[in-house]
């Protein structure tokens, strides 16, 4: 392929669409299972990810945060969600939950178990 613009944008090189992943954790003495939609992260969302890490910020939570979607593509968690802090009125997610999800987000932006095409 010749590298353009076109090419890139037929290829997928953009950041799109919420992909929908089915995710599994392990809670309250079972198996718990939750229908997600992950947004593709962009250029711009590591390069901010950077800059946050370099002022204090939670990564992971932000990450969680900002690209894990309901199905209308309106966020699931704040930060202060996945924190747990006195504003959320929660404690912070569970590890279990924490990893499904990060994997949910590695997979649907090709990193990872999972993210290698299908034969």
């Amino acid at each position: 392929m010749d590298l353009t613009i076109k090419a890139l944008a037929a290829a997928g090189a953009f950041a799109g669409t919420a992909v929908k992943k089915d995710i599994t954790w392990f809670s309250g003495g079972k198996t718990q299972a939750a229908t997600i939609y992950v947004r593709q992260e962009s250029f711009i969302e590591l390069t901010q990810r950077w800059e946050s890490k370099e002022s204090g910020g939670d990564v992971f939570a932000e990450r969680i945060a900002k690209n894990i979607l309901k199905k209308d593509g309106s966020p699931v968690f704040s930060v202060a969600d996945v924190l747990g802090t006195n504003d959320s009125g929660n404690g912070p997610l569970c590890a279990q939950l924490t990893l499904a999800l990060l994997a949910a987000l590695n997979e649907a932006n090709g990193i990872g178990e999972g993210a290698e095409e299908k034969k």
